[in-house]
């Protein structure tokens, strides 16, 4: 199984977002932000892609290696199954596991 990682901004949408896809299933785990101006650039949100948002969804994160493991809110954890999600990720886009770890950190801030 393949977690297809990219980081993607969006001028139109007016957010930025970490989206995680299993290839498999393509399932999908998102973190979203406003950009700088919108109306709720100050909080992150997370979602299926299809899902409504759930905002403090992620409680803690943490990275080994190219693994992500997220724990999250009781709520969020309904959505996905698990109160802890946690899988090996492959950069897409021309981006490193560096770079995506370095934007969840930015957007979790």
């Amino acid at each position: 199984m393949a977690i297809q990682t990219t980081y993607e901004r969006h001028l139109d949408l007016g957010c930025e977002a970490v989206v995680f896809i299993d290839d498999e299933s393509l399932a999908c785990f998102q973190i979203q932000r406003d950009l700088v101006g919108g109306p709720r650039a100050d909080e992150y949100c997370v979602t299926t892609g299809a899902s409504a948002p759930i905002y403090g969804a992620i409680t803690g994160w943490r990275r080994i290696d190219d693994r992500f493991e997220f724990a999250l809110t009781r709520r969020a954890g309904r959505l996905f199954g698990d109160d802890v999600i946690s899988f090996v990720v492959t950069p897409g886009d021309g981006v490193t596991v560096d770079e995506l770890a370095e934007h969840v950190d930015r957007l979790l801030r």
